[in-house]
C-alpha cells in the first residue's frame, strides 16, 4: 500500500518500496520478479491515460538499450551468490539515496550521446537486477520532452513494453512461479488501495518532505543491506 501511496502522490517510488519489502522475505532476484509485476500494475494504467501524448521517435533508442541491458543482466543475476546480490542491492539503494539528495532537480545541460547511453545502460542494469530502473530514465525524459503529459506517456510506455521480455526471462528462469502468487495478490491489492488513498489526500501531503523521508529510509536500508545486516 505504501508503494501505491507514494507513487500516487509523488509520481515515483513504488518499485523501490516494493523491493524493500519483498527482498526481506525473498531472494533479491525473486523479489525483483514480483516487484516487476507490481510495477506493471502501476505503469500500465498511467500509460493508457497519457498514450495520446506518446512520441514514438523519442523512445525507440532508449527502449532498445534499456531492454537489452535488462535482459542480459537478468541472465547474469542467475549466477550471482544470493548474499552478494543482496549487498549489491544495498549499494544500489544507498546510491539512489545519495543521488536524490545530491542531484534531485538538477538537469544535465547537455545530454551527449555518451551520457544518454550511460543513463540507459545504468537504468537497464537497475531494472534487470532489482526492477528499479526509473530514476535516470525519468531524468533523461524530463530533459527531452516539452510537456508533463508527453513525459509520462514516453516513460510509462517504455516501462510497460520492457515488462514483456523481462517478465518472460524471469518466468523462463524460474524467478517467477505460481509459488509467488501469495505475494502478488496482496501486493497488487495494496498498490490499488494506495492509489485510491493518494487521490483523496494528495492535496494535504507535503511532497518534498515525504520524498526526503522515503529516500532517507531507502538510504538507511541500503546501508544495512550493504553491511550484510
Amino acid at each position: 500500500m505504501a508503494g501505491g501511496l507514494i507513487q500516487g502522490t509523488c509520481g515515483f517510488g513504488c518499485g523501490i518500496l516494493a523491493m524493500l519489502g519483498f527482498s526481506s522475505v525473498l531472494p533479491v532476484n525473486q523479489a525483483a520478479a514480483v516487484t516487476s509485476v507490481i510495477n506493471f500494475g502501476v505503469t500500465f494504467p498511467t500509460m493508457l491515460r497519457y498514450r495520446k501524448h506518446l512520441t514514438i521517435r523519442k523512445i525507440v533508442i532508449p527502449f532498445l538499450v534499456y531492454t537489452v541491458t535488462s535482459i542480459l543482466i537478468i541472465r547474469v543475476s542467475m549466477n550471482l551468490d544470493a548474499k552478494l546480490l543482496k549487498r549489491i542491492f544495498g549499494g544500489f539503494l544507498l546510491a539512489l539515496s545519495i543521488y536524490h539528495f545530491t542531484f534531485s532537480g538538477k538537469q544535465p545541460t547537455n545530454w551527449t550521446p555518451a551520457l544518454s547511453a550511460m543513463a540507459f545502460i545504468i537504468s537497464g542494469l537497475g531494472s534487470g537486477l532489482f526492477a528499479v530502473g526509473g530514476p535516470l530514465m525519468v531524468l533523461y525524459f524530463l530533459g527531452h520532452t516539452d510537456r508533463t503529459e508527453e513525459y509520462l506517456a514516453d516513460t510509462q510506455m517504455i516501462f510497460v513494453i520492457n515488462a514483456a521480455p523481462t517478465l518472460f526471462m524471469r518466468i523462463r528462469n524460474g524467478l517467477l512461479t505460481t509459488e509467488h502468487i501469495p505475494y502478488l495478490i496482496p501486493g497488487l491489492t495494496g498498490v490499488l488501495i494506495g492509489f485510491l488513498l493518494a487521490g483523496k489526500i494528495v492535496g494535504k501531503i507535503d511532497k518534498p518532505k515525504l520524498t526526503k523521508l522515503v529516500y532517507t529510509a531507502v538510504g538507511i536500508s541500503g546501508f544495512l543491506y550493504l553491511m550484510g545486516l
